[in-house]
């Protein structure tokens, strides 16, 4: 695919709200992003002003998703989290094998011609942050 850049956004817990229908989005609360650098500056401006970007998403069976998802940042009462959604449950539902409550996943950013897409890696174990067995996704 020719991918660049390539960062590991955040490693999480997939919970029950992130597999919710009536929720249709995958949440990464900021306080546990490793890194914020994946985004451009006007990126992150983007953002900051209330805006969305559209974004192809690599399944954890490395297959592109064939509806761009949007990143955006919610504002929660007490954290900012960034979210992927709009197109988030027919991605669950395609992906149901691998993404299942209590799964540990990554999230990784990576460019495709200075496009921001983001892959999600499926991995064993518990939750206990960054995993350095993990192995790195080729794009």
């Amino acid at each position: 695919m020719n991918g660049k850049e390539v960062k590991v956004v955040i490693q999480k817990t997939v919970f029950s709200s992130d597999l919710l229908k009536n929720q249709n989005r995958l949440s990464m609360p900021m306080k546990r992003v490793e890194t914020h650098d994946f985004l451009t500056e006007n990126e992150k401006r983007h953002l900051d002003n209330k805006k969305e970007i559209v974004v192809p998403l690599l399944g954890p069976r490395l297959q592109m998703h064939h509806e761009p998802m949007v990143l955006t940042i919610w504002q929660m009462v007490s954290s900012r989290n960034y979210v992927l959604k709009t197109n988030w449950n027919g991605f669950v539902d395609r992906n149901e094998e691998d993404l299942k409550l209590h799964s540990l996943i990554q999230v990784w950013s990576f460019r495709m011609e200075e496009q921001l897409c983001f892959a999600i890696v499926c991995l064993e174990g518990d939750d206990d942050g960054p995993n350095d067995d993990a192995a790195a996704i080729n794009v």
